[in-house]
């Protein structure tokens, strides 16, 4: 990250481990989505947990780099857009705690055929995701990258919204749900999923700006 953040290797190690903590939150959240589903629960509460404290690094994190980023950056406008990136990139760590303490909460109960199909939704929209975090060390260190991770972004989003319209469909066509109450319970959590990449895909559109501006 020294070419973007000179001398201050405070403020490179923040953004790292910022950056590893989202990473981590994710990791978690797809074995939160293993476990509950073959009804674990003792496994989901322990990762919600574990992500909920995360989460609360993750804010303290975001915090620290905004108050080091006046310290360090002289730039207004590079300092405005990582600001702006740092907060956006906090929203997919709030949406991975928020989605687990849902499932927690409300206990939907997906059946058994549709098991695969969240699963794999679930697997592209964390790729999706993934990739934006590739794509913003890439931004910090070799810009000239961030273009071929937007696409992987982009790529995967495209992956989820073709599933997360498969298991939809799957739950109003099917038998497997009777009662329509119980039909748009499933289809929120499916969507709820499915907004991280989503998430992801604004974020990426934000840093590919931010990305240009910088081999300006």
């Amino acid at each position: 990250m020294n070419s973007i953040f000179k001398k201050s290797i405070e403020l490179n190690d923040k953004i790292e481990k910022f950056l590893d903590t989202i990473s981590n939150s994710l990791l978690l959240f797809e074995k939160f989505i293993k476990a509950y589903l073959t009804n674990d629960f003792i496994t989901a509460e322990e990762v919600f947990e574990r992500i909920a404290y995360l989460e609360t690094e993750a804010d303290n994190l975001e915090t620290d780099i905004k108050t080091t980023l006046y310290k360090f950056m002289l730039l207004p406008d590079a300092r405005a857009d990582v600001l702006s990136l740092v907060k956006s990139l906090d929203n997919i760590i709030d949406a991975a705690e928020a989605i687990t303490k849902d499932f927690l909460i409300q206990k939907p109960c997906f059946p058994e055929p549709l098991h695969k199909e969240l699963l794999d939704l679930t697997t592209n929209t964390l790729k999706s995701a993934d990739n934006l975090l590739l794509a913003t060390r890439a931004f910090f260190s070799e810009a000239h990258l961030v273009s071929s991770y937007i696409n992987h972004i982009n790529f995967y989003e495209h992956e989820a919204d073709i599933l997360e319209e498969k298991v939809n469909r799957i739950i109003f066509a099917g038998n497997h749900c009777t009662e329509l109450a119980e039909k748009l319970q499933l289809k929120d959590f499916v969507n709820e999923i499915a907004s991280i990449s989503d998430e992801a895909e604004n974020i990426g559109e934000k840093l590919t700006i931010f990305a240009i501006k910088r081999e300006i």
